[in-house]
């Protein structure tokens, strides 16, 4: 069983699901919460984070300085279905794996959020409070999906 695991039902198709997450992370990725979501250096302020959406390709945050970190890799790149990427600290001797899935479900899409290897990357007591705040940082994401059903509703009407 993976250390961190979270489901959460978006009312947006696979497809839709699946790019909200990759392609427009920026937009709906929370940059304040109770824990820290952002890898900017003291001194500095978060700019971007964004995924090089390809297999290999990295994941990675750009500071108002113009300074980069790459948190990770895509590892698995299946699109619409599902993607795997890296997570790393700097602080820790390794990374752990986030694995998403995305499947059809009554009315959108059930996201599947999971992520191992805590105890590889030396941090092993790290995964509560993950699963505490990826399951606060997934809400930003479900949040955004729903905002953009509700305007695709009104746009229709």
């Amino acid at each position: 069983m993976p250390d961190v695991q979270l489901e959460v039902a978006v009312p947006l198709p696979p497809e839709q699901a699946f790019d909200v997450f990759v392609q427009q992370m920026d937009t709906w990725w929370p940059r304040r919460g109770v824990f820290p979501y952002s890898f900017a250096p003291e001194g500095t302020g978060p700019q971007l984070i964004r995924f090089e959406p390809q297999l290999g390709g990295r994941y990675y945050e750009t500071f108002l300085d113009g300074s980069e970190y790459v948190i990770g890799r895509i590892i698995t790149w299946s699109p619409p279905a599902q993607f795997g990427y890296t997570w790393q600290d700097s602080s820790w001797r390794g990374e752990t794996q986030i694995q998403l899935s995305f499947a059809a479900a009554c009315d959108g899409a059930l996201a599947t959020y999971e992520q191992d290897g805590f105890a590889r990357a030396g941090v092993p007591e790290l995964a509560a409070y993950y699963q505490i705040g990826c399951r606060q940082t997934l809400s930003a994401y479900v949040a955004h999906c729903h905002a953009l059903f509700e305007l695709a509703q009104l746009n229709q009407g």
